[in-house]
């Protein structure tokens, strides 16, 4: 489409719904039938939300004993919920979320923290469902994020303080890729907690995996449309003895919608101020329900254009030509639905689907483009996923489950090098990750305890990853492959998990309201390295009503990834002299070994450590303020231990890695089995008399890493007047983090230097809504950093920005308009652009991708209908 048209269209647009804004929406939801016989307050208002599809909130002890008489008739759901409250002392208060109910001297958030209708719904972080969370969770729901102005789930994850936006996601364009862990291979978006990478952060949809992403163990979290979506909530603890590997900062699980029952289409349009990324997504899902099951389809289409150094004024000294953010074209579809199987069981189902098409062009001069010398890179990448399971009830107060995941991610990344305008090489990656994972297992009641039942959940699997690797070049003609293999890790593994209830209100003491205890172990065993055990042990202590104290103690473990341990062994001849020495015969020269290591990798092994307070102030009904403290052990990480050769053999710390004056049969071995044998680096013939030393730079375990840090978060929610709502939120990190590459060595500080996570990041602002209109806005910060490659040292500043969406949605039942719903968004309203930093090379990007956008002033606009 023509910038100028997309433009005018969006000036119209914004126009036409700040006047839109001025009108007063119709109250309430759309009408429909409900027949509820007489009885339980709890059941009947399960039965609302299974018709009406709203989320309703309460706590069993609200609702406990309470009768209702038959409610039939057509009402909105508000309406219905209110007529069954009559007479039970208990009050409803009611937002786009969804319907909270709570005593009147309740604050909001006390009432519950889970859906009345619990069928089919995951708990993060644990196998059992309670009332509180023992480690601290965000949980974003959809309207919520689409009210925020995000229209997919990687600019979501980008935005939220305890995640780090380097490791693998579209915006990192180089100059920083410390270790290999900043990377954009294939454009995806994944979660990076804490900043530990994104093999560290466990990525779940509806509690179960999913296919791993190019090399790492990070999974592509944009491959999920936001139609499809119910919330995200993602627990920022270590969760090994719940999930296994790769959850040591934490665990995100997208929950689904599990039905929906009629049509929704929408249309966005959306362009940045300063040139380039202008996209189009068109998205369409269509689901119904009856009585004892229901199914949802959403399928997803986007593109929007690359982001070039021309089109910044920051970046004018790099060649016009080069990517800072790639062009991309994206398809998503998703189903998830359920059946109910007679009384005792419960089927459900979740399919993924994703492709996409990417291009990135990468000069190598700032004078000419990167057809002339550079190169452009084309990476195609599908995934997919089927994730069946049966829930059934194997006698009262006991469940039982059996699922299982088949899924795979293809990426293939097609790359022409240029040099002097001509096409020299083309270079051709081919990745595919596949997983096959099954899991039973059942929870239930032991016993009961004075302070509820003491319930228990045993279970046990296995899951297979594998990945095939193939990586060519053709030059002139002439195909040379550098990496052909296929590897698999099988792993199988058993669970247990407690949670026991000694203090609930019901019983509560003199400053003891609620005390519930929480235990969980997993043992992991990996062909290859062995077993892994993580315990986890949980407290939650309320001295009063409105105060929730709660600690968590684990083990979390990292397995390595299959690239860590197989990728091709690749050996360089050197001259001693690079390694800042002069002690060896002018001529000598080094084996320098780097690739993988198929024998030597175990387990990456942390300790978590979390403290948290979350206050429900009774003289503030409505707010919720939590702190978290932080604190991760990291040990173990396996990492190429050679950050620079000049030294080397001086560093007593590198000795072990150093075989000097080696044997005709150790230089022998050294380049027998590196299959693309000697890259001869040192300008002269290789001659092993001459070898005065192998240097083994392979991966290792070698590096530990000490996190800690705080979270804070506030929400509070309040009426204005009869009908409008406004709500504040908050949230916040502080985060320390320091590093040993290796033994030896001293502590090298990684938090708050650059292309690492800075030690601040916050995120706050409001949301106000009156009828149909929503307006919502918010304040960015991420804290400045400082650049320690080479002295003096330099300040690299901070990055705020303002984001502001206004969202109108028509509630007129006669009307062809009604669940008509425009939105206005715009991030980085005062266009703010990223500070400048020195260069390691010319081609560099002038400023730190991995913490700042380049994407400056964005507008959008989105219509939706729903019939």
């Amino acid at each position: 489409m023509d910038t100028t048209l997309q433009r005018r269209l969006l000036a119209s647009a914004a126009y036409a719904l700040i006047l839109t804004a001025t009108v007063a929406g119709a109250q309430g939801g759309p009408r429909q039938s409900y027949v509820i016989e007489a009885g339980d307050l709890g059941s009947a208002l399960q039965k609302v939300a299974r018709q009406s599809g709203k989320e309703i909130l309460f706590s069993a002890d609200a609702v406990a004993g309470k009768e209702v008489p038959a409610l039939s008739g057509t009402y909105t759901a508000e309406d219905a919920v209110r007529r069954l409250l009559r007479g039970s002392g208990l009050i409803a208060t009611f937002d786009e979320r969804g319907i909270t109910i709570r005593g009147r001297s309740e604050a909001p958030d006390e009432a519950a923290e889970r859906p009345a209708d619990t069928d089919g719904i995951v708990v993060t972080g644990s196998r059992i469902g309670g009332p509180t969370l023992m480690s601290p969770t965000i949980i974003l729901k959809q309207r919520e994020i689409a009210d925020a102005g995000f229209s997919n789930l990687g600019d979501l994850i980008r935005s939220i303080p305890q995640n780090f936006s380097g490791g693998q996601n579209p915006t990192v364009a180089g100059g920083g890729n410390q270790g290999g862990t900043n990377q954009n291979t294939t454009s995806s978006s994944t979660l990076n907690l804490r900043g530990l990478g994104q093999d560290a952060t466990l990525t779940l949809l509806n509690g179960h995996r999913l296919p791993y992403d190019a090399v790492s163990q990070g999974v592509d979290i944009s491959a999920i449309p936001l139609a499809a979506l119910d919330r995200i909530e993602i627990v920022t603890d270590g969760a090994s003895a719940i999930y296994g590997s790769d959850a040591v900062a934490g665990v995100a699980n997208i929950i689904l919608k599990r039905s929906f029952d009629g049509v929704q289409a929408s249309a966005r349009l959306g362009l940045s101020t300063d040139g380039g990324n202008e996209q189009q997504q068109y998205s369409l899902a269509t689901g119904t329900d009856w009585q004892s099951g229901g199914f949802l389809v959403s399928g997803d289409f986007s593109r929007s254009t690359s982001i070039l150094a021309g089109d910044r004024k920051f970046t004018r000294v790099l060649h016009p030509t080069a990517t800072l953010v790639p062009s991309l074209k994206q398809y998503t579809a998703i189903l998830s639905g359920y059946q109910q199987l007679g009384n005792a069981a419960r089927f459900e189902i979740d399919a993924t689907y994703m492709h996409r098409d990417s291009r990135l062009q990468l000069a190598s001069s700032t004078t000419a483009s990167y057809l002339t010398n550079g190169a452009l890179a084309q990476p195609k990448i599908t995934s997919f996923s089927v994730s069946p399971s049966l829930a059934f009830e194997i006698a009262p107060g006991w469940e039982g489950y059996v699922e299982g995941t088949y899924g795979e991610s293809r990426t293939a990344v097609r790359t022409g090098v240029y040099s002097a305008g001509n096409l020299i090489q083309t270079a051709l990656v081919d990745y595919n990750n596949i997983l096959k994972a099954g899991e039973a297992g059942f929870t239930g009641t032991l016993l009961s305890l004075p302070g509820g039942p003491l319930k228990i959940a045993l279970g046990g699997g296995f899951r297979s990853n594998t990945l095939d690797l193939f990586t060519r070049s053709i030059v002139a003609g002439t195909q040379r492959v550098s990496a052909d293999f296929i590897r698999s890790r099988d792993s199988r593994y058993g669970f247990a998990e407690l949670r026991t209830p000694l203090i609930e209100p019901d019983n509560a003491m003199s400053f003891i309201h609620r005390l519930t205890l929480s235990g969980a172990i997993r043992y992991e065993h990996y062909d290859g390295f062995g077993g892994v055990a993580t315990p986890k042990v949980g407290i939650l202590y309320s001295p009063v009503r409105d105060i929730d104290l709660k600690a968590s103690w684990g083990r979390s473990f990292k397995s390595p990834t299959l690239f860590q341990e197989f990728q091709y062994k690749f050996v360089a001849l050197r001259l001693a002299t690079a390694y800042g020495t002069s002690t060896f015969p002018s001529g000598s020269t080094v084996l320098h070994v780097t690739g993988g290591n198929p024998e030597g990798l175990q387990p990456e092994r942390a300790q978590n450590l979390n403290f948290t307070l979350a206050w429900r102030p009774a003289f503030l009904p409505g707010a919720v303020i939590e702190a978290s403290y932080f604190d991760v052990d990291y040990k173990d990480r396996i990492v190429a231990p050679i950050s620079s050769s000049l030294g080397l053999f001086a560093d007593p710390n590198y000795a072990h890695l150093i075989t000097r004056t080696p044997t005709a049969e150790q230089v022998a071995a050294t380049l027998a089995d590196a299959p693309a044998g000697l890259s001869n680096q040192a300008g002269v013939p290789f001659d092993a008399s001459r070898v005065v030393a192998i240097v083994d730079g392979r991966q290792r375990n070698s590096s530990r890493q000490a996190i800690k840090g705080v979270d804070l978060s506030l929400r509070y929610m309040f009426g204005i007047g009869s009908t409008s709502t406004l709500t504040l939120l908050g949230s916040g990190s502080y985060i320390e983090s320091e590093q040993i590459l290796v033994a030896g060595q001293p502590t090298v500080q990684l938090a708050g230097t650059i292309f690492r996570a800075p030690h601040w990041r916050a995120r706050g602002g409001m949301s106000w809504q009156d009828g149909g209109l929503t307006v919502t806005s918010y304040l960015n910060y991420v804290g400045g950093t400082q650049d320690r490659r080479i002295t003096p040292f330099a300040d690299v500043g901070s990055f705020t920005t303002l984001d502001a969406t206004i969202t109108y949605r028509v509630n007129a039942e006669r009307s062809p308009f009604h669940q008509l719903e425009l939105a206005l968004a715009a991030s980085n309203l005062l266009n703010s652009p990223p500070d400048l930093i020195r260069q390691s090379l010319a081609i560099d990007p002038t400023y730190d991708s991995t913490n700042y956008s380049p994407v400056g002033r964005f507008f959008s606009l989105t219509v939706r209908k729903t019939w």
